[in-house]
Order: structure tokens, then sequence, then C-alpha cells
């Protein structure tokens, strides 16, 4: 059995170098001609790739985090900026013009993050995992923990209500949200992604619990996560919410509900690709147009959308680390003012009149100014917040961050005194894309709203309801020894 994960493992690894090996192949001979830097600074990338997915894609990590990492890498820094600059060697997607030297040292700032980010991970990960010789077998040699207690009907029947009620009391006002296109405000984040969420955590963690207990699944708990599943459909689905909040609920969910079948490496890899490759582009078709129904979609509406969406602002990432080095060549860095606000989500600009703009508006401005872009809704990848505030060194330490963070959610994952670590672990690592592509503020703000929701459902359904009372009948209905 071993042997034969471990062939998977290597297979799927290699069909997927193979395939980054041959985009640079066919990226090289359409621009060879842009110069020698311009080729050698590609070159890095595909090599920087290429050792990510050899050392910091690991077939024994308990979370997808470092497959979502190479996923973003590779999709957003190595194979969209690729094909743009095939099709459109002038001008960037983000409107930006095309400078070779910068281009080259875009290019550079993103290997250097790759291969920051395998160097951290692999010291963290063998921080994680290198116990004491004799620790580790004391380890081995004592008893397994034991299971969490299993949640009670009370607790879950109070918790489901109570979901119930959220939702019919706070979906009406998302939904008319998006039919007044209202502006979205901290209170409209925090009902859409705190308490409209938590029907979605709720059931992560109940479907945690449901499928790692053992437990005899009974009539009235298939009704409970049924019940549960509408409440999500109904506040998580295309109409009120954009794809990058779609995924990592639905995506948790089936790793979270299927966890022997995902315990393979190489099935979380394509559960995650074709999420990433074929349903994300897709999916646009409904997030975008809210008159279309899937009834009146055509394959070919599907495959159009597909192809042409690596022509689109979704995938301004690469465009976007380009600008922010353009802007601290032009300005200097921030030396951490983008990070403050960042960390400071929560303080509003009311309050706090010097409070930094997100960085993907910050780079939409100059982008208005001297260039000719037309609105403020840009990403600003993680490697852009971290060149802004600290220049190349900013690059190495926020890729020091994402490998702890990494590492972090690999060892969650794998605790089980508590039923919410592993959804909660497995919705971060998918999470993570969204912290990746930026802004820094705004997925920040995401997090903490999930991570809130998540301890109230697992606060609720841990709640001991009635056990004390049903205690005290047992032992008030037990015969007496009073003569």
């Amino acid at each position: 059995m071993r042997i034969r994960v471990s062939t998977n493992f290597l297979g799927v690894k290699v069909l997927l170098a193979l395939f980054v090996v041959l985009m640079e192949i066919v990226f090289i001979s359409s621009l060879a001609s842009a110069g020698m830097e311009f080729v050698f600074s590609s070159v890095a990338v595909t090599l920087a790739l290429l050792i990510q997915l050899r050392f910091a894609v690991r077939p024994a990590a308990a979370s997808p985090a470092d497959m979502v990492l190479f996923i973003f890498n590779w999709l957003f820094l190595d194979l969209a900026p690729k094909i743009q600059l095939m099709s459109m060697p002038q001008r960037l997607i983000n409107t930006s013009t095309v400078a070779v030297d910068r281009v080259a040292l875009t290019n550079i700032v993103c290997a250097m993050f790759m291969v920051a980010f395998t160097l951290f991970y692999g010291f963290f990960s063998r921080r994680a995992e290198g116990a004491p010789p004799d620790t580790a077998a004391r380890a081995s040699a004592a008893a397994p923990a034991p299971m969490p207690q299993e949640f009670t009907a009370t607790a879950v029947g109070f918790a489901v209500v109570l979901c119930v009620v959220v939702v019919a009391l706070a979906a009406p006002s998302a939904y008319a949200a998006v039919e007044n296109a209202a502006v979205a405000s901290p209170a409209s984040l925090m009902l859409k992604r705190c308490l409209l969420f938590l029907p979605s955590a709720t059931l992560l963690v109940l479907l945690n619990e449901t499928v790692r207990s053992g437990r005899k699944l009974l009539f009235s708990r298939i009704c409970v996560l049924l019940l549960l599943l509408l409440l999500v459909f109904i506040t998580e689905n295309p109409y009120t919410e954009k794809r990058n909040a779609l995924g990592p609920v639905y995506i948790a969910l089936l790793l979270v509900a299927f966890q022997p079948w995902f315990a393979r490496w190489n099935r979380r890899m394509l559960l995650l690709v074709v999420g990433m490759v074929v349903v994300f582009p897709a999916i646009a078709i409904f997030t975008h147009n809210h008159e279309q129904n899937i009834a009146t979609v055509s394959l070919s509406q599907v495959g159009d959308q597909i192809a042409d969406h690596y022509f689109s602002i979704n995938y301004d990432s690469w465009a976007n680390i380009y600008t922010a080095i353009e802007i601290v060549k032009v300005h200097g860095v921030q030396w951490g003012h983008q990070l403050l606000g960042a960390v400071l989500f929560f303080v509003p600009s009311a309050v706090w009149s010097a409070k930094p703009l997100a960085t993907g508006i910050f780079l939409a401005d100059y982008l208005i100014t001297n260039y000719s872009m037309w609105f403020t809704n840009l990403s600003a990848p993680l490697v852009a917040e971290g060149y802004l505030d600290f220049g190349p060194l900013g690059v190495v330490l926020y890729a020091a961050v994402a490998a702890f963070i990494v590492s972090g959610l690999n060892s969650l994952a794998k605790r089980s005194d508590k039923w919410i670590f592993y959804p909660l672990a497995v919705y971060g690592a998918v999470f993570l894309m969204i912290v990746l592509r930026g802004s820094l503020m705004i997925a920040l703000g995401f997090a903490a709203a999930a991570y809130l929701a998540f301890l109230f459902a697992s606060g609720l359904l841990s709640m001991k309801l009635g056990v004390r009372h049903r205690a005290a009948r047992r032992i008030g209905a037990q015969p007496t020894m009073v003569s």
C-alpha cells in the first residue's frame, strides 16, 4: 500500500512538472526575442515552481494548505502571466505597459517568494515532526487519545434552530443588497461573513463529528445534515456571494464529508486543480450575470468562459506585483503602512482618518492616475503586499509567515481532541487562496468573521443541555439501601 501511494504521488507530480516545463518551452519559443533577462527570469520562476512542487507539497500533510499555495503560484504567478504576455506582449491585464527589465524583476521576486516558502516550510515541518526519539517512542507506545464527546441531540437541535432563525432574519437583507447593488459596508460584511456563515460552520463541525465518531447514522441525523445543507445553499450561492467565498465552503464540505476517500494525496490535488482550473472559471457565468440560469447554459459557453478566463482581471495577480514594484521604484517602500491597516482592519475609517486603503484599491488608484485603469476592485497578492511594505525583504518575511501558517494548519488538522479542529483547518487551507490573492486587509476581515462563526457553532454544538437533568433522574430512580 505504501509503495502504491508513493507511486501515485510521484506520478501526479511528474505530470504537473511536465506541464510546467512544456509551458515554459512554449513561452520561450514565443518571446525569446524579448531579451535574455526576460528568458532567464522566466526560467527562474519555472525552476522555483518545480522546487516547490518537489519539496513543499507533502503527501503526509494533514491539510491541503501546501497544495493550495502551489496551485496559486502555478496558476496566478506562472501560467496566467505567460499566457497573457504571449497574447498581449505590450500591455498587461491591469493596463500597465510592459517594460522588459521590470518583467524580469517581477519574475525574480515571484521566484524568491516560492523558494523562500519552500525553505521555511521545510524548516517548520521538520520542527513539527522532529520529536526526539525517546519522546516519539513513548508517544507511539501510549494509548491513542480519546475521541471528544459526541454532541447531544438537544445541543444539535438548538444549534439548528438558531441557524434557521438567523437565515430567516438575515438572508432577506443579503438578497436585497444584491438586488439594489448596495455598496459593502462593515456591517454588511459582518452580516454575510459571520452570521450568514453560521450554517456553513455548523454543518462542517457536525459533519466531522458524524463521520469521525463512528456513531450509528440515524434518520434524524441525516435530516439535520440535509436541513443545514439547504441553509448553506440559501446563504452560499452564486447569486449572493462571489466565487472566492463559495470555493472554501464547498471544497471543505467535500473534504470533510468524504475524508477516507480524500485521504489520498492525488485525489485531493485533483479536486483542487479541477476546482480552480474548471469550476472556478465556469461559475463566473452565474456570479457575473444574475439573470443567467443553468438551463440556458451551453457547453460551448462554458468552454469559452474557461478559455477567456485567463485574460480577465481575475488573473491580475502577477500584473499587480509588477505594479507594486513600479510604485516602490517611484515612491519608495511603505514601511509597514499597508500591513498596519490590514492588521487593524476592524478599526473604522471614521475613527482612523489616516487608515490606509486596501492594497488592491491602492494599486488601482495608481493605475487610474498613470495608466487607463477604470475601476478599483483589484487583487493585491501577498507578494505585492510584502514588496510594497518592505521591499525584497518583505517578500521573504511574508513567505516565512505563509510557511508558518501552512505548517500550523497541518498541525491543527491532526488534532482530535475537539471536533472543530479538522473542519477549521480544511476550510482555512482552502481559504488561504483568498489570502494569497489579496487584498490582505479584506482577507483578514473575512477570515476573522468566519473564525468567530466556527467558534460560535462549536460552542453551540458542545453545550450539555439536559445532561445533568437526565443524570439526576437516573440517580433518583435507583433503589436506596435505607432500612
